[in-house]
């Protein structure tokens, strides 16, 4: 294995303790930070963040609950596995994409970290600034160490990724892509992730099939399927090309007919997203073809679509390429591989949101094979619509005895990469990006209504009909159960009483304040909201309120638009930032009442917000996700009540519940964790390169 220390690190380091050595008896950074935060006035109007020195705000938009790096520059998911023993610190391991010193993306690393519960969490090895457990180092990742997926028993029988190497730059769908920019890697870990190893003879897949003029080539997911085992048994694959290309010509590598293809009992296989230029995004498929999972045989395309495509208002666009794709079969209790189970594709889609969001999408697709390895797309929907990307998930073992435990052994366990919505303003002073989401569960559900809109286009299935009422699937998302240590272990709980808007009334557009505030910034919030019939009322809450009104945020369900919308626009004095409105489709069905075999009652909407700082997380009716981002400048900014406007109809709020003080995600580090950073400079396409 490579020395730990990469040629770009040496250069951070040495940066780091030239710095550090002009002073050995001036104070600890951590000191000096809260020096530079006390000299800040939080209850009036903001200073030009961008005169503040670095990591002057480190601590004060930061989350407390949420899986974070220590400090800089983080993004999407990766090698995200269980091991029941805990080797290497726990049994939950998580790891992400890194650029330690720096506060944009380049020089893309692996870090990781481990938990016992999914909720807290200790760094792996350190938190500290030799913390990468994978980086550039051989040819073919000499540029970036890119998304991979886990294989528990892999090569040689360790614990095993698949992971793209980037060995040019710049790369990305609306330019040229240069042969030989990515390929599949391997690695193995021998002592529970803390160290990894990489395959001397890498790549195990070297390049794309012959003739494709690709977008992208990257992120495997690595997966078993019983299904695609059946369907592509009679299929031998084509073997892949053995090495990357010199970036300087096409293509032109030859398969050779004599290579191993041999046949594995119940094989992996593998998925590596892209597109192709002009066509639209892919979804490629391989297969293991050596029991050490060093060679791979391509199958074909498993999904793929013209580009810029939408299957409807409530599942977002296609667009031109996909990201961070994987492949699961879900039962109403969790992963069900055998029949009964219902296939879906994740994707991160580019391309096909212009108007924000850094121009992607993290996308569903529900379909079905039919006889051939290729997804048939059924309906589709949204993973969540707010500032999140690059969804990652991984199975782990549900309770024997659970029901239908037999079927469904596992649950999905479910990451996304939550990026700042900053514009880029105050980096420096801030000194970190990028946070997971709470992790959450990825399932079927299914539930019977009595609607007529029922086959309408959108997100949701027609599974079966009876006289005049219809039995909907569709992909159910919700919080973990671990998360509910967030509520268990909070500080402060209590109830507000139930509550009815009358439309029209004095309320309209008003706020009304809770019995009781929160101190902080790091609370649970639930309540049911009942919505009358034909109603234009708009209903949810107001966070982050200061007391003359300056600041505050509403986030609220628009009953007549199907809408839940946070309102941002004066969410924080800091105009810099992006204060645009968040929006995403949401319905409440008519469903049968408790009367006679007509009678209908309308859905009530069941809300869960997890507010942690500057990352707030609603969830709606286990099937509905939005992740926003929020920085309110004032201190005082901490007001909670009733939104509700609108000039009919009725709402009714019951059990409304807080519980406030969330637990520390990281209880081993300091309560300052920034570094020395080092800026790259305004403007840089590849910072790092």
């Amino acid at each position: 294995m490579a020395s730990r220390t990469s040629p770009n690190r040496v250069l951070l380091i040495a940066i780091a303790t030239a710095a550090l050595s002009s002073a050995h008896s001036a104070p600890s950074l951590a000191d000096i930070l809260v020096s530079r935060a006390d000299g800040i006035d939080f209850t009036s109007a903001p200073p030009n963040l961008t005169t503040l020195a670095n990591n002057t705000l480190s601590t004060y938009w930061r989350p407390k609950a949420h899986f974070i790096a220590p400090n800089s520059w983080m993004n999407d998911p990766m090698t995200l596995w269980y091991k029941a023993d805990g080797q290497g610190g726990g049994k939950f391991k998580a790891s992400y994409q890194a650029h330690p010193n720096h506060v944009q993306w380049g020089n893309i690393s692996q870090a990781s970290a481990a938990s016992d519960d999914l909720i807290h969490w200790k760094d792996v090895p350190s938190w500290k600034d030799d913390r990468l457990t994978l980086y550039p180092s051989q040819p073919n990742d000499r540029l970036g160490v890119f998304d991979g997926t886990m294989i528990p028993k892999g090569y040689k029988g360790f614990p095993t990724i698949i992971y793209t190497g980037v060995k040019y730059l710049p790369t990305g769908w609306t330019i040229p892509y240069t042969p030989g920019t990515e390929s599949q890697n391997l690695a193995w870990t021998e002592d529970g992730g803390v160290t990894w190893h990489k395959l001397k003879t890498n790549p195990v897949i070297g390049g794309p099939p012959e003739g494709m003029n690709i977008t992208a080539f990257r992120d495997p997911w690595l997966f078993q399927s019983p299904t695609l085992e059946r369907l592509t048994a009679s299929n031998p694959g084509t073997p892949t090309p053995p090495t990357t290309f010199n970036g300087t010509v096409a293509n032109t590598t030859k398969h050779s007919s004599t290579s191993s293809n041999k046949k594995i009992k119940e094989p992996w296989f593998a998925t590596i997203s892209g597109g192709e230029k002009g066509a639209g995004p892919h979804l490629l498929l391989y297969r293991q073809a050596s029991e050490d999972f060093t060679q791979w045989v391509y199958l074909g395309e498993i999904f793929k679509h013209t580009g810029n495509f939408s299957w409807s208002e409530w599942s977002g666009n296609w667009g031109w390429n996909f990201e961070v794709s994987t492949v699961v079969r879900l039962g109403t209790e969790g992963d069900q591989p055998g029949p009964g189970g219902r296939d879906f594709i994740c994707m991160g889609t580019e391309g096909g949101r212009p108007e924000g969001w850094s121009n992607h999408w993290p996308l569903w697709v529900k379909g079905s094979y039919s006889g051939s390895p290729q997804l048939a797309p059924e309906y589709a929907g949204v993973v969540d619509w707010g500032e999140t990307y690059a969804f990652m998930s991984f199975p782990v073992p549900r309770e024997k005895g659970s029901k239908d435990y037999k079927n469904q052994p596992t649950r999905q366990i479910l990451f996304g990469w939550t990026y700042e919505d900053d514009k880029g303003y105050g980096l420096l002073a801030k000194g970190w990006q990028g946070a997971f989401t709470l992790p959450r569960e990825m399932f079927v559900k299914r539930w019977t209504v009595r609607d007529s809109r029922v086959d309408e286009r959108g997100s949701w299935g027609v599974v079966s009909r009876s006289s005049n009422s219809a039995t909907l699937e569709t992909l159910g998302s919700r919080p973990a159960k671990e998360v509910d240590l967030l509520k268990s272990e909070s500080k402060s709980k209590w109830n507000e009483k139930s509550w009815t808007y009358n439309g029209g009334s004095s309320n309209n557009g008003a706020w009304t304040a809770f019995s009781k505030q929160p101190n902080s910034r790091y609370y649970v919030l639930e309540a049911t909201l009942d919505f009358s019939n034909g109603s234009d009322a708009q209903a949810g809450f107001t966070i982050y309120k200061s007391p003359d009104g300056s600041e505050q945020t509403h986030i609220f369900y628009d009953f007549a638009a199907e809408t839940i919308r946070v309102d941002r626009s004066k969410s924080s004095l800091v105009t810099d930032f992006n204060l645009d409105a968040e929006a995403g489709k949401f319905r409440l069905w008519n469903v049968p009442g408790g009367g006679g075999s007509s009678e209908t009652t309308l859905e009530s909407l069941k809300l869960k917000v997890f507010v942690d700082n500057s990352i707030v997380e609603i969830y709606a009716n286990d099937v509905f996700a939005m992740t926003t981002r929020i920085y309110p400048w004032r201190s005082d900014s901490l007001g909670l009540g009733y939104y509700t406007a609108g000039s009919s109809g009725n709402v009714k709020f019951s059990n409304v519940q807080v519980y406030e003080g969330l637990t520390n995600a990281w209880p081993d580090r300091p309560a300052n964790t920034a570094n020395e950073l080092v800026w790259d400079g305004p403007d840089v396409p590849w910072p790092g390169w």
